[in-house]
């Protein structure tokens, strides 16, 4: 009693200090009363991170990785002792997701629960969101072979770039992410974004490596690891012409005019390319051959490319294949001559000291062609057929054997291929 006494005549002379004193008591006898008639109280907690972490769940026993979810974080609604919750906040609660009941990939929507220190009582009144849907998948690792794509790449004039020879180093990449990502990647690139105009081969760093479904959608890589995301680029540059095309004319006589004799093609040009820096590309290229006794109204023959470029240094660039011939006859007409034996010589006989030769055809009937106005005055005795037995294959006495036409005029040709009888008989010495 004497203290209080004392307090009294020493600090309580004031009104200052009894308004402070009455504060003091007023609080403390609120939280006597609080404490004691209302005991429990509801606490908000915002942005308490969401776990998905799934290790020991029957999910992750079934290789199941979560791969994404919609949620992030939530907020939470909590009962309890004053005393209690309010120890609780956003760094010591967790919300997770149990994936006992997942066994198979796909997107579930799994209920959040909360968890805190074991040492705190509380109720959970309410979680937002409530659910979250989470993706489950499984984890592969595949591999791709890998493209090469230089879109900026120009070449000089007189050269080329094949993007089919265009090449990667390494040419895989080993992929590790959610099987149904990985199931998406139908084409992967090994990109170089550099602007170059080039003049010979040149090898450059990828940029990027880019992934692309079958309908050429780019794929989102966020999910996915790679072995090497570095790759060298070997761009080989080729030496390109345009070269014209056309036909040789063969087994025409010395004094026949090829010239006179036109055809139409079905392609005109064809873009050849070399790798080989010492191979000239010709500005001309004949495609094939044609026999002049071959050539008649109606005439039409088509070449392979591939045929003439084989076992050369050309490439074909173009997309041409095949290329058809036609004989233009407009400026021509066509008649029939029969040529009786005189008319037939034998030449480069064999043995001729031990054998003799004697043509035993009667005669022979020709297409003779040519400009109408100069076949009008065409004969037999102007064309001389020659049976040429250089060669020949001779396995009897009685044999036939090709006949070669001439005409003395040189814009006018015989289209005949025509075997002759010919008789061989031995000499006396023989």
């Amino acid at each position: 009693m004497r203290f209080l006494k004392e307090f009294r005549e020493k600090h309580m002379q004031s009104n200052l200090a009894l308004a402070i004193l009455s504060v003091i008591i007023a609080v403390f006898v609120w939280l006597i009363i609080s404490l004691t008639q209302y005991p429990d109280s509801q606490k908000t907690i915002e942005h308490v991170p969401l776990s998905v972490d799934i290790s020991g769940s029957v999910a992750a026993s079934d290789g199941l990785q979560v791969t994404s979810s919609d949620v992030k974080e939530v907020t939470v609604e909590l009962l309890g002792s004053k005393l209690q919750v309010g120890n609780l906040n956003n760094e010591n609660l967790e919300a997770y997701i149990d994936a006992d009941s997942v066994s198979s990939p796909g997107t579930r929507a799994l209920t959040i629960k909360i968890k805190g220190p074991s040492n705190i009582s509380y109720e959970v009144k309410s979680v937002k969101p409530e659910v979250a849907n989470v993706v489950f998948d499984r984890i592969d690792t595949r591999e791709f072979n890998v493209e090469a794509q230089v879109p900026n790449v120009s070449v000089v004039e007189g050269k080329a770039v094949d993007q089919s020879d265009i090449t990667c180093d390494p040419a895989v990449v080993r992929i590790t992410g959610p099987a149904s990502q990985l199931d998406k990647i139908a084409k992967c690139y090994a990109v170089s974004n550099k602007e170059l105009s080039l003049d010979s081969t040149i090898v450059v760093p990828s940029d990027e490596l880019q992934l692309y479904t079958e309908d050429n959608a780019l794929i989102d890589q966020s999910s996915l690891k790679f072995s090497n995301m570095s790759y060298n680029i070997t761009i080989p540059v080729r030496t390109q012409k345009e070269v014209e095309l056309f036909v040789s004319i063969i087994d025409a006589p010395e004094n026949f005019d090829t010239s006179i004799i036109k055809f139409s093609l079905s392609a005109d040009t064809v873009i050849l390319a070399s790798n080989n820096s010492k191979t000239e590309i010709p500005d001309r290229l004949d495609i094939g051959k044609v026999s002049l006794s071959d050539i008649k109204p109606g005439f039409s023959k088509t070449f392979q490319l591939s045929n003439r470029l084989e076992g050369t240094d050309y490439e074909n660039m173009s997309n041409l294949e095949a290329v058809t011939v036609t004989f233009n006859e407009e400026d021509f007409s066509q008649k029939t001559i029969i040529l009786d034996k005189s008319r037939i010589n034998t030449s480069n006989e064999p043995d001729p000291a031990n054998y003799k030769y004697e043509i035993k055809s009667p005669r022979i009937e020709v297409t003779v062609i040519g400009p109408e106005d100069v076949l009008a005055e065409v004969t037999a005795e102007d064309i001389i057929a020659d049976v040429d037995l250089l060669n020949a294959n001779i396995t009897s006495d009685m044999f036939s054997w090709n006949a070669k036409f001439s005409c003395k005029y040189n814009n006018v040709w015989i289209a005949t291929n025509s075997k002759v009888s010919v008789q061989r008989t031995g000499t006396s010495s023989t």
